[in-house]
Parts: structure tokens; C-alpha cells; sequence
């Protein structure tokens, strides 16, 4: 069909509201007057039939024209249509098994509420040689017309709505905490610095912190689900600047099993959730998800290094964490050995610990932390805290932490403070590993890296 110039005028949706998105129709609603909204994906004219591809958020819907019954005006108003317009249809329902979804709408009336140029910058119908990345989110507002692409955030839509689920379910208490901060939390060089009036201030790796203040008022368990910021120039399918972090903090825990625990049970809630509500998304992107088994297997670094060694021959210090590489393959050798895709890395290097960190007193050589691997990559850190003021303070001074800077939160482990532990883990990342995306910036509508500031 020749490219066609868009309409120079459009109409208002005046008094209509939308009645169905296009996966509320069935054949059941035959006869019925519906009025629809989307974007016009494909027009053809077939003899003296003209269809029309609506695409809107659940799907398609199949509009159809026939010369000699449809008003003349609307064959008229349709032939100077360009893909990707947006219209609104009130029209009948027809039930027809030669139909896609078996059925299809008979317009009354049609109007034109925006055009779009004839020339797209993206496809949005899938071709043999994909668009490059780059290009896609130089254009994402298209991308995300596609049904393949617009699938990964409504999985990812479902995820954020299981951990919630669960957590609150699980008499969790979800807080906000400040973004801009006048210490970093994380330590390190990779933070952004932004200016605060008259200072500088920094852009919040996590909400350490507060979260763990949040354990000396009495609200026993909380979560937050925020943006968090890394200026990590790293140029990697697992690293971005922006990312957003789902961290939760539990109060009168007996050990860091028992945040290990409500991780794990959160994980096998998420997989069920997306399971059971995610299926068309699931079909459309040809993935299949494997609700995981509880327990998920343990393994102590050490243990993980002399495997990898044995297995993989790959070597690692002592004092070494996994880089993505081991992470990777220990993830396969799990799921060999034992069929999960997940597992939990136990017993770090106590010279890798944060000064908040509990020093674990059967070994003083590790830390009560721990990571959670889900399909050979890292979505979650996992540790106990230390909760005693004066050992807190020993190991500030030991780790050469600038006090006065930190003084606000050490000041709530003054005046009781209960055992507590927590844990940060990477949603990005979780909603990859669940479609197997092999970039988590697939996962991430505007991903934010060290060449990427816009759109």
C-alpha cells in the first residue's frame, strides 16, 4: 500500500469512554455496540474489503468495511489513515470464526484522534533483521508497540506486584526513603555527586541507612522499592547507572537464615505469581518459568571456589568474590547437581565486609552475608547487621569510617536497638533472569549507563 500523508486535522473522543480494551471481547458479545481505542498497526484493502490491524494494550482487535454497507464517509475518512494513527471506533461486535480472536468490529462511526507520519522511525512489526538496540531506544516509544517488547515490563509489572504481595502479606511495612543523601551508604568511589544548596550531597546507592534506623522505631519489618544509583562506568550486559532495587530490613532475627528465608519464599511467590498472571506475556515471549523448589541449596564461598576450580578449572584467592564469569558457571553446575536455578553464596570474606556488617563468631574470617544466584547471576545481598553499639563503633574505627558524617544513623543504635538483617535485591535483574534476557537493559525502559543520558 503507497505511503500516505497524514490528515492535517483530527477529532476530539468527545463524549465516548472507552467500553473494552481488545481481550475483553469474545464472541459472547456478538451484536454487541463496543467503542475501541489504538493505534491503526495494519490497513488493507482486500476487494472490496477493508480491514483494519487496532492495536491497544492487551492486544488486537479487527475492524472491517464493506463497500455498499459501510457509510461512505468512513471508507473515505480510512483510506487517508497512515500506520501507527490513533483512532477511536464505536461499532458492533460480529461474531465470525474466519476472524483472528472470532469476532471482529463493524464500524458506526469512527474518529481520527491523532495521525502519524507516513515514514515510522522504528518498525513496529517484527522483521527478520531486528533493529539495533541503540536505534530502538533512540525511538522506545515506538519499541514499546511491540507486543514481544512490551511483554518484558508487563512481566516485570507482575513481579513488582508479587514481592509486594508477598511482603505485605508477610507484615511488611513498605517506607520512602531520601534519594539525595549527605553521606554515601555504599562507600566507594562509584557515586554520584550532586550539588545541595550550598554543598555537595550524593545520589543514594541504597537506603542502608534508613532501612536499618527503620529497625530501632518499632516497625520490626519494612521494604521499599526505589530507584538506587551506581556510577559504575562498567560496560556490561548486568551494569547501569539507575536501577531499581527492591530492599527490605527485619528486625529480632535469630540468624541471617531467617532474611535468607523470607527472600527465598518471596522468590518462589514471584515465580508462581507471573505463572499464573503472566501467561499470555509468557506465550508471546516464548519463556517458560520453573517455580523453584524450597529450600534453595547453600554454598559457602569456599565451597563454591573449590568446585569451580574442580569442575570448570577456574581459580579464585581466598579473599576473592566471583566475577560474573564464576557466578555464570556455578549457576550451571547448580542446576546440573541439584536442578535449581537458584543457590545461596555463603560466608564472605570478612575483608569484604561493610563496617555494619556481624563478624561471624564461629569464624571470624567471614561475615554473616551471603548472595542469592538466580540462574548464574547475582540478584540479591543478603546480611545480618551488627546491632551492638559498641561493637558497631569498633569496627568504624577499625574500617576508618568518618563518624561525624555517619552520626545520624549511629545514633538509633544508642538507645536499642534489636537483632536485625536485610537485604537489597536488583528487580532489574530478577525480571531478566525470569524471560532470559541476555541484557538487563532489555529489562529497563530508559536503561541509564555512562554513554546514555537521553531519551
Amino acid at each position: 500500500m503507497a505511503a500516505k500523508k497524514p490528515l492535517e486535522s483530527t477529532e476530539s473522543i468527545g463524549d465516548w469512554e472507552r467500553t473494552h480494551y481488545s481481550k475483553e471481547i469474545s464472541d459472547k458479545d456478538d451484536r454487541k455496540i463496543v467503542v475501541l481505542m489504538g493505534w491503526v498497526r495494519a490497513l488493507r484493502t482486500q476487494g472490496k474489503i477493508t480491514f483494519i490491524k487496532l492495536a491497544d494494550r492487551d492486544g488486537f482487535s479487527q475492524i472491517i468495511l464493506k463497500q455498499g454497507e459501510s457509510k461512505p464517509n468512513l471508507i473515505e475518512k480510512i483510506e487517508k489513515l497512515s500506520r501507527e494513527s490513533v483512532i477511536a471506533v464505536k461499532g458492533t461486535v460480529k461474531a465470525s470464526k474466519e476472524a483472528p480472536n472470532g469476532w471482529e468490529v463493524v464500524p458506526l462511526e469512527i474518529r481520527i484522534l491523532s495521525t502519524a507520519e507516513a515514514q515510522l522511525p522504528l518498525e513496529v512489526v517484527a522483521q527478520k533483521t531486528p533493529a539495533e538496540f541503540h536505534t530502538r531506544l533512540e525511538s522506545r516509544f515506538i519499541d514499546l508497540r511491540k507486543p514481544e517488547v512490551a511483554s518484558i515490563f508487563k512481566v516485570k509489572d507482575l513481579v513488582t506486584t508479587a514481592m509486594r504481595e508477598y511482603l505485605e502479606g508477610s507484615k511488611f511495612i513498605e517506607i520512602h526513603t531520601p534519594k539525595i543523601i549527605s553521606e554515601a551508604s555504599e562507600g566507594g568511589s562509584e557515586v554520584f555527586i550532586v550539588k545541595y544548596f550550598d554543598r555537595d550531597a550524593y545520589l543514594a546507592q541504597s537506603p542502608q541507612f534508613y532501612k536499618q534506623m527503620m529497625m530501632a522505631t518499632g516497625f520490626d519489618r519494612v521494604y521499599e522499592i526505589a530507584p538506587a544509583f551506581r556510577a559504575e562506568k562498567s560496560r556490561t550486559p548486568r551494569h547501569v547507572a539507575e536501577i531499581l532495587m527492591l530492599d527490605i530490613e527485619m528486625a529480632f532475627i535469630k540468624s541471617m537464615e531467617d532474611v535468607m528465608k523470607a527472600f527465598e519464599n518471596m522468590m518462589k511467590y514471584v515465580c508462581e505469581y507471573v505463572n499464573k498472571n503472566g501467561k499470555n506475556e509468557l506465550g508471546i515471549l516464548n519463556t517458560k518459568i520453573d517455580v523453584p523448589k524450597t529450600p534453595f541449596p547453600h554454598m559457602t564461598m569456599k565451597e563454591a571456589k573449590q568446585l569451580l576450580k574442580k569442575e570448570k578449572g577456574l581459580n579464585y584467592g581466598e579473599e576473592d568474590e566471583l566475577d560474573s564469569v564464576g557466578e555464570k558457571t556455578l549457576g550451571d553446575i547448580v542446576k546440573s547437581k541439584h536442578g535449581s536455578d537458584f543457590v545461596f553464596l555463603t560466608e564472605f570474606p570478612w575483608s569484604q565486609a561493610k563496617f555494619y556488617h556481624m563478624q561471624n563468631k564461629d569464624n571470624p574470617k567471614v561475615a554473616n552475608r551471603c548472595d542469592l544466584i538466580f540462574r548464574g547471576l547475582e540478584i540479591a545481598t543478603i546480611a545480618q547487621r551488627e546491632h551492638r553499639y559498641d561493637m558497631l563503633i569498633k569496627q568504624a574505627d577499625k574500617m576508618k569510617v568518618t563518624k561525624p558524617k555517619v552520626q545520624f544513623y549511629l545514633n538509633a543504635f544508642r538507645y536499642g536497638m534489636p537483632p536485625h538483617g536485610g537485604g537489597g535485591l536488583g528487580v532489574d535483574r530478577v525480571a531478566q533472569q525470569i524471560l532470559n534476557l541476555p541484557n538487563v537493559h532489555e529489562a529497563i525502559l530508559f536503561p541509564r549507563t555512562s554513554e546514555r543520558i537521553t531519551p
